[in-house]
């Protein structure tokens, strides 16, 4: 029985399961990683790029390949080629996320070096120049270190392939390893989010996670986090009872994830909606500890009120306070039709993203 692991290989991903292949994001991804590889028009301008960086022993095909890529990207976006795939995004954000994508899967074959990172957005800036552009593209490729790719690469995969797909796999025998690396995607944009909203200054992973945030609109959701006296396991090759499963598509969305004795509800329904006595249990402990002024005082000024309730959410919204909370109380889950949590208790944390 395994817990899960990190591996995630996105070409056997795609060759498993053959609903995914005509999807507009494996469409363009495949255009990426062969038809345009290299094209006489754009190596005009991308050679001269290459040629004006410097670049590490490895990495000068890399560069090349990346470049073309942008070279297409650009003109299509300018509407004077209309090749890159049938099915059009609206704008320049689905081009940029899956760029990103398909940049943290090229580097998974690379060798590690330092220092490389700058030189996508540098090979951007020159090829712009070159071609007298004025940002058609604006998408901007953040120097990051190994870690932080690894973490990109999982919470991508996770938005890109399968929250802006979600329909496409309800219903799907799909095995059980691949989901465990989505839900595990889903699980380290919240955990980072935590941690970004901590620092006194947003560094470039967090720039980037707040792009992914106004990308795929993951603040209108909540995160409950408990824990039951289960230990769950799954075999990788299963295709039933899965770490990540669609509870409900709409009115409520509910999406299930488990790992070991934790499980990680995202839902769009207000907190307060999902059981009453979450909100008079809080009031409760506040007036315990003699902190109710308090708590009124941060649901009135600061973002906790999006915990308990889902108001406008504005598309310039900034990376706000996410409150894990210390709400170490417990309670019986009383909806079992929508959680299959059963009647147990659980210690509860809260995850909310966005403005109030």
């Amino acid at each position: 029985m395994s817990t899960g692991g990190e591996n995630f290989d996105y070409e056997e991903f795609i060759k498993e399961n053959n609903f995914l292949k005509t999807l507009t994001f494996n469409q363009i991804y495949e255009k990426f990683n062969n038809e345009y590889r290299s094209n006489a028009d754009d190596n005009q301008y991308c050679k001269t790029v290459k040629d004006q960086l410097s670049i590490p022993s490895g990495y000068e095909e890399h560069i090349l390949h990346f470049c073309n890529i942008l070279y297409k990207i650009i003109f299509k976006l300018k509407d004077l080629q209309n090749d890159l795939y049938d099915k059009e995004p609206e704008d320049y954000k689905m081009y940029c996320s899956l760029l990103k994508y398909w940049l943290f899967e090229e580097k998974e074959t690379l060798p590690i070096l330092p220092n490389t990172d700058g030189i996508y957005q540098s090979a951007k800036n020159k090829l712009q120049f070159k071609l007298h552009d004025n940002n058609t593209f604006p998408c901007t490729f953040y120097e990051l270190n190994r870690n932080d790719m690894i973490k990109l690469r999982k919470i991508y995969a996770f938005a890109l392939i399968y929250y802006s797909n979600i329909g496409s796999f309800q219903n799907r025998y799909i095995e059980c390893k691949y989901l465990d690396y989505l839900g595990k995607g889903l699980i380290e944009f919240y955990d980072s989010m935590s941690t970004c909203s901590k620092k006194w200054t947003q560094d470039n992973f967090c720039n980037e996670l707040m792009e992914i945030q106004n990308n795929y609109k993951l603040d209108n959701f909540h995160l409950i986090h408990s824990t039951e006296d289960t230990d769950y396991r799954f075999e990788e090759d299963e295709t039933v009872a899965c770490p990540l499963e669609i509870k409900s598509m709409n009115e409520p969305f509910h999406l299930l994830y488990k790992e070991g004795k934790s499980r990680w509800l995202l839902t769009d329904e207000p907190i307060a909606s999902l059981n009453n006595s979450i909100i008079s249990a809080s009031s409760a402990i506040g007036a315990t500890v003699g902190i109710s002024s308090f708590l009124v005082y941060l649901f009135k000024f600061t973002n906790i009120g999006s915990l308990f309730s889902r108001g406008k959410q504005d598309d310039n919204a900034m990376f706000l306070n996410i409150d894990e909370g210390t709400h170490d109380f417990t309670y019986p889950i009383s909806e079992p039709e929508h959680n299959n949590f059963g009647n147990s208790t659980y210690n509860i944390s809260y995850y909310s993203v966005g403005n109030s």
